[in-house]
């Protein structure tokens, strides 16, 4: 008399199978994926004039962004008169408020400070010269800026092999920033 085995005993052997089978070619593939990235971008500590240079780009960065809201919001209209009321009056022309350089140059305001925190990214790359710690083929380094506490993040420049393109979003560490070149 010849006895099969159940199905089910068949089912759960090649789940088993699978179970045991699958951790290593994921783990191969998380693998893959951590030396990829660290080949990507290679970070080291930054010196003291890559610091400068690197706050001085954000803080560049940051004021150009304030001098695009003010003149945005410098444009004002004059009141359009009523359909009908004055029917052969020509139309007036929006005017612009020009600002002066000093009007441009003054330290936020409350109301800016929270406009531009919804405006900016929470972290930006800003670019940094290259140094001797720099691996060979490194295109551009960078430095990430918080915008909301205007600081930099920690002392690491992050060598990249490419140049990004301005405002894409890169992953740097646990941070992901937006590349914004030289800040002008």
């Amino acid at each position: 008399m010849k006895t099969s085995t159940p199905r089910s005993v068949k089912v759960i052997a090649v789940l088993c199978a699978t179970v045991v089978a699958l951790p290593p070619a994921f783990a191969m593939n998380v693998m893959e994926r951590i030396v990829t990235t660290q080949t990507q971008m290679i970070r080291h500590e930054a010196s003291e004039y890559q610091r400068k240079v690197a706050e001085a780009n954000a803080h560049a960065y940051v004021a150009a962004q304030l001098k695009s809201y003010r003149r945005s919001k410098g444009v004002s209209e004059e009141p359009t008169p009523k359909p009908g009321k004055t029917a052969n009056a020509p139309t007036p022309k929006p005017h612009k408020h020009e600002l002066t350089e000093k009007e441009l140059q003054a330290p936020p305001t409350a109301e800016e400070k929270k406009v531009l925190k919804k405006k900016l990214p929470r972290y930006i790359a800003v670019e940094t010269p290259t140094d001797k710690k720099s691996p060979p083929g490194t295109k551009k380094d960078v430095m990430i800026w918080d915008t909301q506490n205007e600081s930099l993040v920690g002392n690491n420049v992050y060598d990249m092999p490419a140049t990004p393109s301005k405002g894409s979003t890169s992953k740097f560490d646990t941070y992901s920033a937006q590349y914004v070149g030289n800040g002008l």
